[in-house]
């Protein structure tokens, strides 16, 4: 036999793979070697099987790339561009941090009367009310929301002029008991901290007797005002106004289809401007001409005294 033939016939039959047994096949062996394989195949399918993306999904997929996208370039706009700050900026952000801060709420000023002497020497309205209000409460104490609500203005301005007050010695701050009326009934007291006027100032008497003397400076804004509220007949002055201490109304209106609302605010301001409560008296024509003809004598002291008288619509005299 040549050689060729002989390694031929050699790699052949080493190649070859011996025959398992029937004795191997009752054991089991063959099908665990089939179960085996059937396993692999299995995982070999899942492994290249990817989970289908349903159409809500893809269709939300897109967009959400594009939004982070977005995102991340104005981010990184806004870490290389900054806007410098300014005056503006630094003011409203005080401003955004007062007024959450503050549990009053600012009220703007209204003027109800105009600019006399007394805010063109004092340059300030806000500091003649402060003082025109502690002048004509010398012997009463109030809290700073007191005075807030009397005064009806700007909180941050009368702050401000009650602190340069206080530190000309005119104003002097101290702690107090204070009786408060409970919600459900009774009274309650409170150590607070109030404020009230120096008596002891050098020119406490010469303030006084001038910011006692001005009272209002423009009487034709006044009588436009009133004419606001409704038809006017007759608006008389006295009291407060005219130096009449006797007088048992500071003010009297007499006039038909009178807002109410509108007449309430108009007394509040008007006491703000003022600085003390006022006792006022509203009647309609009707009311009043009955109480004229019979006598009536407060009618009669009012519009008989000193009394001034600025609307006079019915022509009695």
């Amino acid at each position: 036999m040549d050689t060729y033939l002989f390694n031929h016939y050699f790699t052949i039959v080493m190649k070859k793979k011996p025959r398992k047994s029937k004795k191997l096949s009752k054991k089991g062996g063959a099908k665990k070697t089939k179960k085996r394989k059937a396993v692999k195949k299995l995982e070999f399918k899942a492994l290249k099987k990817k989970p289908k993306k349903t159409a809500k999904k893809a269709k939300m997929a897109k967009p959400r790339k594009k939004i982070k996208r977005a995102k991340k370039a104005v981010k990184k706009s806004k870490r290389t561009v900054k806007k410098p700050k300014t005056r503006k900026t630094r003011r409203a952000k005080r401003a955004k941090k007062s007024r959450k801060s503050k549990k009053i709420k600012a009220l703007k000023p209204r003027v109800y009367v105009g600019k006399g002497l007394l805010e063109q020497l004092f340059e300030s309205q806000p500091k003649v009310k402060v003082l025109k209000f502690f002048f004509r409460n010398f012997q009463d104490v109030f809290t700073l929301k007191q005075i807030f609500r009397r005064l009806r203005t700007n909180v941050s301005l009368v702050r401000r002029e009650i602190g340069k007050l206080e530190k000309l010695g005119l104003i002097k701050q101290k702690k107090a008991w204070l009786t408060f009326e409970r919600k459900r009934g009774g009274t309650k007291k409170e150590q607070k901290l109030v404020y009230c006027i120096n008596t002891d100032f050098d020119f406490f008497n010469e303030l006084k007797n001038l910011i006692l003397k001005s009272t209002i400076s423009s009487k034709e804004e006044l009588i436009n005002n009133v004419r606001k509220i409704g038809n006017i007949k007759i608006l008389a002055l006295a009291g407060i106004f005219t130096g009449d201490e006797t007088a048992k109304a500071d003010i009297l209106i007499v006039g038909d289809k009178i807002n109410s609302r509108k007449l309430n605010t108009f007394f509040k301001d008007l006491e703000a401007e003022v600085g003390k409560e006022l006792n006022c008296s509203v009647m309609s024509t009707r009311e009043f001409n009955y109480r004229y003809d019979m006598y009536d004598r407060f009618v009669r002291d009012l519009l008989g005294g000193k009394s001034e008288i600025l609307i006079n619509r019915i022509n009695l005299w």
